[in-house]
């Protein structure tokens, strides 16, 4: 039976036009030249006039590690401008959803980037306005970030804690080379298969990293899977909503500065290009490129490169 005039004065008026917002959502695997492998973010590249609330919702309605919300900037002197969320908190720095962000950038030719190039850009973050440079070819797209040089303090004194909450034997940690701090606990291992049959206490490990306020925890160890790679590591920061994250650009970064300092990696000319693994153990491999400039036995610079590939790529309606 058709509707009557009756009816039609009693159906619901639909939601004015303005009242939702189609936001255009990509996803990506960062740190790899696969799907399936490396580590997925979120990338929303038109981001401007969400609140905070609504990026934390979306963050958590996409379910990877980090969300990347691409902003246009603040500050003088800056491109572009992003903010990372995790599906729980906003993170000041995250390496991986960076590389996806200016991949997926690349990607839908914006900011300039039309053809084979190289292309620079000042982008602004909690962290500062650190420089990304986009080296584009006709068949693959390799994106570096710099980040800031760390600062090291010894961290020997949580030694048995870790043994604890991983499940390790003193003899597992790497006597030569110290534990140390810089913004993450980095705790180095002296064999891989350790590193690999690691069960942390996720509980623990969390209460641990909030009461030393601790961004989160990187085991390593300088045998690797394959034979290029200088550093194998695993990442944990289940106070921030993960309790491992696949592959880690922020705190690979600095593991290259860690091992130059250390004498076990060499910078002929003055540059250090290592590559970092991470990922294997959870079957999503990653590789992520360090590179570290040195003058005068000190080092002036660091960022770290890779590729990242698209998964999947749609609207996603918001308030």
């Amino acid at each position: 039976m058709p509707p009557s005039d009756t009816d039609a004065m009693d159906a619901p008026s639909p939601l004015p036009h303005h009242a939702i917002r189609r936001l255009r959502v990509k996803q990506l695997d960062a740190f790899t030249d696969r799907t399936f492998a490396g580590n997925p973010a979120g990338v929303v590249l038109e981001a401007n006039g969400l609140s905070d609330e609504v990026m934390q919702a979306l963050a958590r309605e996409v379910n990877a590690s980090e969300t990347a919300f691409v902003l246009p900037p603040t500050s003088p002197g800056a491109d572009i401008r992003i903010r990372w969320f995790t599906p729980t908190v906003e993170v000041n720095l995250c390496g991986h959803a960076t590389i996806a962000s200016f991949a997926a950038m690349a990607e839908e030719q914006m900011h300039g980037m039309t053809g084979a190039g190289t292309f620079a850009f000042r982008l602004e973050t909690k962290s500062g306005i650190l420089p990304v440079e986009v080296l584009r070819s006709e068949s693959a797209v390799t994106v570096f970030f710099g980040l800031p040089v760390p600062e090291f303090e010894r961290a020997g004194q949580w030694k048995l804690d870790l043994m604890q909450m991983l499940g390790v034997q003193s003899e597992d940690f790497e006597s030569r080379l110290p534990m140390v701090t810089a913004g993450y606990l980095y705790v180095p291992f002296r064999r891989l298969h350790v590193i690999f049959s690691m069960k942390p206490n996720f509980s623990s490990l969390r209460q641990f990293l909030i009461n030393r306020n601790l961004g989160g925890l990187c085991v390593f160890t300088t045998e690797t899977v394959e034979r290029t790679s200088a550093v194998h590591s695993r990442f944990f920061a289940p106070h921030l909503g993960i309790d491992e994250d696949p592959v880690t650009g922020s705190a690979n970064g600095p593991l290259g500065v860690y091992l130059f300092e250390r004498g076990l990696v060499e910078a002929p000319g003055g540059r250090l290009r290592i590559v970092g693994e991470q990922g294997d153990v959870i079957r999503r491999p990653g590789r992520v490129e360090i590179e570290v400039r040195i003058e005068e036995k000190r080092v002036t610079s660091l960022r770290i490169g890779g590729r990242a590939v698209t998964v999947f790529d749609g609207w996603m309606p918001v308030p």
